[in-house]
């Protein structure tokens, strides 16, 4: 990775301005240093306003409410910049009111009396959480970076320093985003997420009108859906690792996925771009501090796996480290990710769960047996339950259909785990003979009118046994609804025929099935054998 730029800690949470988040700092030492001796009549406000210099960062104050704070009786140290102030991004693009209130406003305001020297070394918390250096060079304060041209202009509610200019912000991950130009495409998908919430508890109220009760200030917190999957990347207490594509590449990486994400005509054609921008923002973000220093491996916070991403040909080769308040940034030209390493997951769906996944059956009539639930932990059954369905037709087997929700449009290996009859809920019995199977299978698919017949299929009974049905079979369509109400609309579905004659009986006409299993066999062959 090449060279880092370092900044410090913070929170980028915007709320409107209160007078309950201003607090009141009472000093002993304010008190004893005025004792008999007369008070500054000026308030923080009054002094600002008096100064030509200052003019730009009043008006600023005033607009977002601050003037009414810094004229009252609560105790504040302010350091303003002299002369214009900056309301745009790096980038150029203006600055949201909530980013003015966050990088300018409270960047400038502590609450307190903090006195300055000419060998101050202290690192100051401002209204908006950032730490801020404010410490001596060549004599000189130095409020991070930004040199004081005037400092301890007392006031009669506080300290006053007037810096040469504005003062840096110190950028967490998510505030960095909109920083550079270069990360536009990426930053515009996730700050459209973007939403905010209106806090009652944290608000004012003000009475009631016509019933409903209203509110002299209003507090208003940004949330963002998706931090809920990437991980809070402006809580200044994480450590994030974020790798962020450039434009170009971040547009690749989009249709690369969205080949992932073939819907039919019927469907929104934003589905595709919507479903490829967060497989791949799965791959991206990861907290630092979580990360074994004994494995090779490095997992997402959407929990994907990445073998030694800091190495050649891994996943961070090339990048640029940027600092920032709560980790850094990987500005990335190129991204050596794959698919395949983010949509590898296994479709599995459990026989138990028949009130979600079972759509038809006919292996019990209203008067005989019903399908039997049965525990079986510790013995190797997928989640420690499978299914039994006894067969009551005398002229054929159990029958059941599952439905198999949200495959991609790729290829998977599709497997049935069956399960013996001598695996009861007391565990494995000597006392049951465990007979064979035979099933007939049909996955039907009905975007394209397509059916996979397999007939005749053994199963040993002797053992819980993957069967696999298709090995690479390739979906033309997606059909990935995580929000879907019910599996009743899903268009691809499984049927499974248990199929010997009344006469062999060597051979069990009932279904003991643990789960059906797909496994992606995309990118060569992903699948295990088992």
């Amino acid at each position: 990775m090449k060279g880092s730029k370092r900044y410090a800690k913070a929170t980028i949470c915007c709320m409107a301005v209160l007078a309950s988040g201003l607090v009141l700092s009472c000093s002993d030492d304010w008190d004893a240093h005025y004792d008999g001796v007369p008070r500054p009549t000026r308030t923080l406000w009054q002094e600002i306003t008096a100064r030509p210099e200052l003019s730009d960062f009043a008006k600023l104050l005033k607009g977002y409410g601050y003037d009414k704070f810094l004229d009252s009786g609560q105790r504040y140290t302010v350091w303003a910049p002299s002369g214009s102030i900056d309301t745009t991004l790096v980038t150029g693009e203006d600055m949201t009111p909530d980013e003015v209130m966050e990088q300018v406003v409270k960047n400038h305001i502590a609450r307190g009396v903090i006195a300055a020297s000419s060998v101050v070394n202290d690192t100051i918390k401002v209204l908006n959480g950032k730490p801020m250096p404010f410490v001596s060079e060549g004599g000189v304060p130095h409020f991070n970076g930004s040199p004081a041209k005037s400092f301890n202009i007392e006031c009669s509610n506080g300290d006053l320093h007037i810096l040469d200019c504005q003062a840096v912000y110190n950028n967490n991950v998510w505030s960095y985003l909109r920083q550079d130009a270069d990360f536009s495409n990426i930053t515009d998908y996730l700050y459209s997420f973007n939403k905010l919430e209106f806090v009652p508890e944290l608000s004012t109220p003000g009475g009631v009108v016509n019933g409903e009760q209203v509110y002299t200030d209003s507090v208003f917190v940004l949330t963002n859906e998706l931090w809920g999957q990437i991980g809070y990347l402006n809580d200044e207490q994480r450590d994030y690792t974020m790798l962020v594509p450039v434009n170009d590449c971040w547009d690749r990486l989009v249709d690369k996925f969205k080949g992932f994400y073939h819907y039919s005509e019927d469907e929104e054609p934003e589905l595709a771009d919507k479903y490829a921008c967060r497989s791949i923002l799965d791959a991206l973000v990861f907290e630092t501090r979580s990360q074994s220093s004994t494995s090779d491996y490095w997992e997402s916070t959407s929990g994907k796996l990445f073998y030694r991403p800091q190495d050649a040909g891994g996943l961070f080769e090339g990048t640029e480290a940027i600092g920032c308040s709560n980790g850094q940034i990987l500005k990335a030209a190129d991204v050596n990710l794959s698919p395949y390493q983010v949509l590898n997951s296994d479709i599995v769906v459990e026989a138990e769960n028949i009130g979600e996944y079972l759509l038809t059956a006919n292996y019990y009539d209203e008067n005989k047996d019903r399908p039997v639930f049965v525990a079986a932990a510790n013995t190797g059954v997928s989640s420690s339950y499978y299914m039994k369905f006894t067969s009551t037709n005398m002229l054929r087997g159990a029958t059941v259909t599952y439905a198999i929700p949200n495959v991609l449009s790729c290829a998977y290996d599709i497997g049935i785990v069956f399960v013996p009859m001598n695996l009861t809920r007391n565990g494995w019995s000597s006392s049951i003979d465990t007979k064979k199977g035979r099933v007939d299978v049909e996955l039907n698919d009905k975007y394209t009118k397509e059916k996979l017949e397999v007939e005749g299929i053994e199963i040993p009974g002797d053992k819980v046994d993957t069967i696999w049905v298709a090995r690479g079979h390739q979906f033309a369509y997606c059909d990935y609804f995580p929000d879907r109400a019910s599996m009743e609309d899903a268009k691809i579905s499984l049927k499974i025929v248990s199929t010997p004659k009344r006469s062999e009986s060597d051979y069990t006409r009932d279904l003991y099935i643990d789960c059906i299993l797909l496994k992606p066999s995309i990118d060569g062959d992903l699948s295990d054998e088992e």
